[in-house]
């Protein structure tokens, strides 16, 4: 019975090890760029003079080997999109655990007061006025 529960702890040390083992020799490997999956999205307010505008963002990781990558963030009028991707090398055998991410994104200050403002990350919306 302990044999057991010993090989089987370590097959599973193995196996988180291996979490994330590129194919091949892991040399030149190529990186997959792709958007995010977007959970929560939800805009904050500080109480600063001038008020300032965060967009707290959380996102998913689809597997072991998938890592958050940049932010970009595009304003237009009322609008603003906001695009956040993930990275993961092309290729590698990865554990299958699906894990997330949280990001804070600072908008500045530089709003209308009473107007109303979209905010787009990737297939997600939201909205919110400024005081």
């Amino acid at each position: 019975m302990k044999k057991t529960l010993l090989l089987l702890a370590l097959a599973a040390v193995a196996v988180a090890a291996a979490g994330c083992k590129p194919a091949g020799d892991g040399q030149g490997q190529e990186i997959e760029i792709r958007l995010a999956p977007i959970h929560e999205v939800e805009v904050n307010i500080a109480e600063s003079f001038p008020e300032q505008i965060f967009v707290y963002i959380k996102g998913g990781l689809a597997d072991g080997c998938t890592t958050f990558n940049t932010v970009e963030t595009e304003r237009s009028g009322t609008t603003i999109d906001i695009t956040v991707t993930t990275q993961r090398p092309r290729d590698a055998i990865c554990i299958q655990v699906y894990g997330f991410f949280e990001q804070n994104e600072a908008l500045g200050s530089q709003f209308t007061s009473g107007q109303t403002y979209t905010v787009n990350v990737n297939d997600a919306t939201t909205s919110f006025e400024y005081p």
